[in-house]
């Protein structure tokens, strides 16, 4: 909810449906580095795939970070040529760590979710986005960036 110059209401509530939503999309996430760790022919693809579908998993949801980066700003009064240059930031860098090869796509991705977390509380700070969104975002990407170390060091 925003009042008329755009600016979110505070509220500390994560709504259910995001915590849902959220939840679900750290569950690959661990589920992979799980396998990658325990046993990485789990699911009969193998680790070399259980790596390829951690990293794009990853590269897929980096780029939903910058679409929801880029939506807040289509939602501001005045459209900020920086804040959208920065939202494309994660699809770009996520293609980066699709062609880097193995640890270091996953070391890049790290980088990746740690900067947009930071990012995305530099937006709830500046008031640019609701309080529940920087406590949503920050426990979602200890999940992502715990599970992406624990898959880093399984291929170490």
């Amino acid at each position: 909810m925003t009042t008329d110059d755009h600016k979110p209401i505070p509220t500390q509530t994560i709504p259910i449906m995001a915590l849902v939503l959220g939840a679900g999309g750290i569950i690959p996430f661990l589920t992979l580095a799980f396998a990658l760790v325990v046993a990485p022919d789990v699911f009969g693809l193998g680790e070399r795939a259980l790596h390829m579908m951690l990293v794009t998993y990853g590269a897929l949801i980096a780029s939903f970070l910058g679409g929801v980066r880029w939506g807040n700003v289509l939602n501001e009064s005045r459209q900020q040529s920086k804040e959208m240059i920065i939202a494309v930031v994660p699809s770009l860098v996520a293609w980066a760590a699709l062609a880097t090869p193995r640890p270091f796509d996953l070391a890049l991705l790290i980088g990746l979710f740690l900067a947009q977390a930071v990012s995305d509380i530099g937006l709830v700070t500046l008031g640019h986005a609701p309080h529940w969104y920087g406590r949503l975002r920050i426990a979602l990407s200890i999940g992502v960036i715990a599970s992406l170390i624990i898959a880093l060091f399984a291929a170490a």
